[in-house]
């Protein structure tokens, strides 16, 4: 719809009105609806914003439904804006803003114009929007929560900076319901809802009434049913269910290192080393996959082991998404054995149904030795597993050793050369026409300022190392990652 076609819109019903509103408003409106009911009902029941004749009148039960209806279209005034300017943007100029906060005191004038038609059916009038005085309190109610839904506690809201007992109930409960879903959504954590509510308590008494954040507590329980109701809608997801029991005396974990790219602050990824524990005789040392392997095999672990790293490391993903992280996933150090116990994709296969995670988002290292000495059992169990979308990184790479021929032949499109091979302009000319013939390349073993410079001059995706940041938790992780982003963002 270009500009002159919007200026030419006009409605005749409410229900029109909100169809000219932008889908992802619609959909927001709808929450926020279902919000607002719930604490417009907690808040008749505390008494809240009866202390006037006039909220006497209003702050009913009765009006329960008329409240789902005045955060339904509390934002009706933004059909009249192009769309463009209907969903905010933290880089508009002031003139941008002054256009888009003004569905505000727009929106009362076409409620107040629409509610007349309704009445006025044989006299529609059209053109320039105009608002008839009225004594009919639904229709009070439903002008007052378009024009001061904006408006907070201490004036600094918009569109008059209206304060205290300025703002009318209605309205301001509709204003936090707003803010409640723009937080649920919006908030990088693991637990939106609740840092929803930590953030909106902390602000009482400035933006919001005390009073009303009182309702707001009563009303959590309501608030979060519609939470659930309508997750998928908001794009945040409940706190993550571990498909691994991570004890804090369990004797086996994942530890997770920083994988950097394009420059030294930016962490594109983790890459994940298994770490045993248990040693007797030993407390709270650990041992590494290769001192351990023996005993593994030994004990026919091998497989069971292996797939709970798999596990762990994909409820590691789960929560960088759960956590909207900017992160490209997880790069497991897999036990190299895995790859000689046979097919295991129908395992791997439940695992991503269970997590639901993408599988692009999890890689598993393949030492490159293992793949030149495989045999054609192995070869086939390593061709099965790329065919169906695994996706294995070819660890330790050497041109001279494995032929580039052989590894396309097995379907191989992610690649780390062998740390000894670095800092050669013949590994940088093989890196460089790998990336042409469209494989992905990464790094390890950055430990010095200089190879990590090199691996991101060659192209690399990522670069891990003792350079790039120290090894961490799963929860450090996650910890880390969000004031990261929280700092850049």
């Amino acid at each position: 719809m270009n500009e002159q076609d919007w200026k030419r819109m006009e409605y005749d019903t409410w229900d029109d009105a909100f169809r000219g509103l932008a889908p992802v408003i619609r959909q927001q409106s709808v929450r926020i609806a279902a919000y607002t009911r719930e604490l417009f009902v907690q808040a008749c029941a505390l008494g809240y914003g009866r202390d006037s004749a006039e909220g006497e009148e209003r702050m009913t039960g009765k009006y329960a439904d008329l409240a789902y209806k005045c955060g339904m279209y509390h934002q009706l005034g933004k059909a009249l804006v192009p769309p463009e300017y209907q969903i905010f943007q933290s880089d508009f100029t002031e003139e941008e803003k002054a256009v888009y906060r003004k569905y505000t005191t727009d929106g009362r004038a076409l409620v107040a114009t629409l509610q007349m038609r309704s009445v006025r059916a044989k006299e529609k009038r059209k053109g320039s929007l105009i608002e008839q005085p009225t004594k009919n309190i639904p229709w009070l109610m439903q002008r007052e929560t378009c024009q001061q839904h904006m408006e907070r506690w201490d004036g600094s809201g918009y569109p008059e900076g209206r304060r205290g007992n300025q703002i009318s109930p209605i309205a301001h409960i509709v204003g936090l319901a707003k803010e409640l879903d723009r937080l649920c959504s919006e908030t990088q954590s693991e637990t939106p809802f609740e840092d929803a509510y930590a953030a909106m308590k902390a602000q009482a008494g400035t933006a919001w009434d005390p009073a009303i954040i009182d309702v707001l507590e009563a009303a959590k329980e309501g608030t979060y049913g519609v939470y659930q109701k309508y997750i998928h809608y908001t794009m945040t997801l409940p706190q993550t269910i571990p498909l691994v029991i991570k004890r804090p005396d369990r004797p086996l974990g994942l530890n997770y290192r920083p994988m950097v790219a394009e420059r030294k602050d930016k962490v594109a990824c983790y890459e994940a080393t298994p770490w045993f524990g248990g040693i007797a005789n030993q407390p709270g040392e650990t041992e590494g996959v290769q001192d351990i392997a023996a005993m593994l095999r030994r004990t026919d672990l091998v497989t069971d082991v292996a797939m709970y790293f798999a596990y762990e490391a994909a409820d590691a993903v789960v929560r960088m998404e759960n956590c909207k992280l900017n992160l490209g996933g997880v790069v497991l150090r897999m036990i190299p054995d895995f790859f000689l116990q046979g097919s295991q994709l129908k395992r791997l296969n439940q695992m991503f149904a269970d997590q639901e995670i993408q599988k692009e988002k999890l890689l598993f290292t393949v030492p490159a030795a293992l793949v030149r000495d495989a045999n054609k059992g192995t070869q086939e169990v390593l061709e099965r597993y790329l065919r169906n979308g695994i996706r294995l990184l070819l660890d330790g790479y050497n041109p001279e050793e494995l032929p580039v021929e052989k590894i396309k032949e097995l379907g191989f499109r992610d690649l780390r050369f062998a740390p000894e091979l670095y800092l050669k302009q013949e590994t940088a000319n093989a890196m460089n026409q790998l990336r042409t013939e469209g494989f992905t390349l990464w790094g390890g073993d950055a430990d010095t300022h200089d190879i990590l410079a090199w691996l991101q001059a060659c192209g690399v995706a990522a670069s891990s190392g003792t350079i790039t940041g120290s090894q961490v938790s799963e929860d450090e992780l996650i910890r880390d990652s969000l004031m990261r982003e929280q700092q850049n963002g």
